[in-house]
């Protein structure tokens, strides 16, 4: 009997190990995380005691918080070099309508007797007033922080431009012929005049270039 026992096949039984587990899955990208707004905590009660819980709200960023992300770095560069070429644009055409309306030295010294004078004077006025508006404009916009640029930043700059370009070099030839003959206050002053002229033209052109650039980034 205990050789029988011996024998049996069961005695020799042994138990195989279990087979691995399957691999994980690899986990899923973190998303990324919405702005959120924590509330006060609110309390509540269970078996007499009492509980406090923390409410967490998520939201959206706003559309001013992916515009002041879009802004940061480049776009405010951006903005404050245009912000810059438009006050330096009003203050040289102030200085050129306040040097042309100075010219009333009497006979042939006086600049309402010439056409291109009195263009030039009158697109001095309209670019002064154009550059301050549009600069104080672009500061406001900036201090809130949505100083996106629009079509009228783009037009704007260039009709303006434009009228510089073309008051200053109507006024140029009369000029350089006055100066060819004489030298004084009144030559002096319209010759200065025109090269501030022609620097606020240059400021308004690289303004809009840049605005079309900026426009054409935000789209």
């Amino acid at each position: 009997m205990a050789m029988q026992l011996a024998a049996s096949p069961d005695a020799h039984y042994v138990p195989k190990s279990p087979p691995p587990p399957p691999p994980s899955p690899p986990p899923d990208p973190a998303p990324v995380p919405a702005a959120t707004k924590k509330q006060k905590p609110s309390t509540y009660t269970q078996g007499g005691a009492a509980h406090a819980v923390t409410l967490t709200t998520v939201s959206a960023p706003s559309s001013r918080e992916r515009d002041r992300y879009h802004d940061d770095g480049g776009g405010q560069v951006l903005d404050r070099i245009i912000l810059v070429l438009r006050t330096g644009a009003a203050l040289s055409a102030f200085v050129a309508m306040s040097l042309v309306a100075s010219c009333r030295h009497g006979d042939w010294m006086d600049f309402l007797r010439y056409q291109e004078y009195r263009y030039l004077l009158g697109v001095s006025v309209v670019a002064f007033m154009y550059s301050a508006v549009q600069a104080l404009r672009k500061f406001r916009r900036m201090r809130r922080g949505a100083a996106h640029a629009t079509f009228l930043d783009f037009a704007g700059d260039q009709a303006v431009a434009y009228l510089l370009v073309t008051a200053s070099a109507a006024a140029l030839p009369i000029t350089i012929r006055m100066r060819s003959a004489v030298v004084n206050v009144f030559t002096d002053a319209i010759a200065a005049s025109i090269v501030l002229g022609f620097l606020a033209f240059a400021a308004l052109a690289f303004s809009a270039m840049l605005s079309g650039c900026k426009r054409q980034a935000h789209y």
